[in-house]
């Protein structure tokens, strides 16, 4: 597999380049050497499947947005606090201070990468579905290859609406571009509503539930991993009953090869292929010394992890019926375990992500969505459903902190009592999400959002109660690029002041 996803070079000559018309209006005229002609290159099995690995490298540092597109989060938040001093760029500075800059290259990039696996993806999806079943040697596999084309599809969609649109308010005109035909010409599409782009985003999970894979490798999506990603996003609606049921069924039913790990360090053992096919993962991103995912080196040298979120997770407490519960004891430890120094500076480093290379760190990966997010997903939308906080619900939470090593009654790091109320038990879960996920995909940002616009903004929780310089709503998700403002000629419309 060392070369799995090189093989994107090669079908990139199956899958058109073009990002979206959004961004420029010039793209399109350009053809890269070698290349083929996309309405005609996907002839059959083979070249269906060369041009879906193409779909798959825009994962990898060098295909399209990351690692960028899974550490902003943490940077909106402040886990992030920045890494070398002289590599910190202006609008790194913005990010972190939450008064993000409309031209800057990442937000750029950011935009630009997910459309171009959106793209990509219309490609294969377009190409695949006018070939028919007799084009295939293996059963299924035209099908399959959509349905996993279509999930992939769904994911650059939630990426760019949870960054560039009012993701938390289903109501909202403010959602995305959704594009769901390959880019042929520089037409240029307005954005939809933010329910009008969940509509579309669920609609291709429920085909990659029913005809995606089951399993090929933990690299590929497959049906669970759809279930599960639809269970985040009814969560994100604030379908709380359809999340908690979803989330549940992939819990309960998903079998063995979908199940929590039995302890937490096992998910980030660099030198175990486990890391990338362990049975905690519903989906995560392949790496070795040539398919890199970049994060190591990013939270080594361009980006540290705040002192204050290694202190919150060492001495936070909370206090409920007389017990004093501390956040964490084993995690955040393990974490700290990656402080790295670069020339001569001191970062905090993160043992998610190795800190080195060679041969130890062959196997470095990037989750994007593991089991133990179901259950705090089902805990927190459980509650939410009932306004209280429901056994079911208070075990999911508390088998998450049992695998990180609680133990039951006292004080200390131990689990949560059935005494604990439901606003205590809200910010439980969110503390625990933060504890266990942070810094993987900045998680832990877009929930701040969410608590606070599920209490109404500024009406209870607010999010600069943890992050400071975070007190305009409206710099809660990023601008769309001034590039794309520029040549969408009045048709794609700008986030609220900026």
């Amino acid at each position: 597999m060392k070369s799995k996803y090189n093989l994107y070079i090669a079908a990139c000559l199956f899958s058109v380049l073009l990002v979206s018309c959004d961004l420029t209006k010039d793209l399109d005229e350009y053809e890269p050497i070698y290349s083929l002609p996309a309405e005609t290159a996907i002839t059959d099995e083979s070249s269906s499947e060369l041009a879906l690995t193409g779909v798959y490298a825009i994962l990898q540092q060098k295909g399209g947005s990351n690692p960028d597109n899974s550490m902003i989060g943490s940077t909106l938040s402040g886990i992030n606090a920045g890494g070398y001093g002289p590599f910190i760029t202006v609008e790194d500075r913005s990010l972190m201070a939450n008064n993000p800059v409309t031209d800057g290259d990442k937000v750029a990039t950011l935009y630009s990468g997910q459309y171009t696996m959106i793209n990509r993806a219309n490609w294969v999806i377009s190409g695949v579905e006018k070939l028919t079943d007799a084009s295939f040697t293996n059963d299924n596999r035209r099908t399959e290859i959509v349905a996993e084309a279509k999930i992939l599809r769904a994911w650059g969609h939630f990426c760019l609406l949870r960054l560039f649109g009012q993701f938390y308010d289903i109501d909202s005109e403010y959602g995305v571009n959704v594009r769901l035909e390959p880019a042929r010409d520089a037409t240029v599409h307005p954005r939809i509503s933010v329910g009008a782009t969940y509509d579309a985003i669920l609609k291709d999970l429920d085909e990659g539930i029913s005809n995606a894979p089951a399993l090929r490798a933990k690299y590929y999506v497959n049906k669970t991993f759809a279930k599960g990603l639809k269970a985040k996003i009814l969560l994100y609606m604030g379908k709380y009953a359809e999340a908690a049921a979803l989330s549940e069924d992939v819990i309960k039913n998903s079998g063995s090869d979908f199940a929590l790990t039995p302890t937490f360090n096992e998910l980030f053992n660099h030198t175990s292929r486990n890391t990338i096919n362990n049975s905690e993962s519903l989906f995560s991103v392949y790496a070795d010394e040539q398919e890199v995912i970049g994060n190591g080196a990013f939270w080594s040298v361009f980006a540290g992890v705040s002192t204050w979120y290694y202190d919150l997770g060492k001495n936070g407490t909370m206090t409920v019926g007389g017990q004093v519960i501390k956040y964490d004891v084993n995690r955040i430890p393990f974490m700290e375990t990656g402080k790295y120094l670069f020339q001569g500076v001191g970062i905090n480093g993160n043992m998610k992500f190795a800190q080195f290379t060679g041969p130890n760190s062959i196997f470095d990966t990037l989750y994007y969505l593991r089991m133990a997010e179901m259950y705090l997903i089902y805990a927190e939308a459980s509650a939410r459903s009932t306004n209280s906080v429901p056994a079911d619900a208070l075990a999911a939470l508390n088998a998450i902190r049992i695998r990180a090593g609680a133990t039951t009654g006292g004080s200390g790091f131990v689990t949560y009592p059935s005494s604990i109320s439901y606003a205590q038990f809200l910010e439980a879960v969110r503390i625990e999400k933060m504890m266990e996920l942070g810094t993987e995909f900045g998680e832990e940002w877009f929930d701040l959002v969410r608590y606070d616009y599920a209490d109404g903004f500024d009406a209870g929780f607010k999010v600069s109660d943890v992050k400071p310089t975070a007190t305009n709503s409206n710099r809660f998700i990023l601008p769309i690029p001034a590039i794309s403002i520029k040549t969408g000629a009045g048709i794609i419309k700008q986030n609220p002041l900026y």
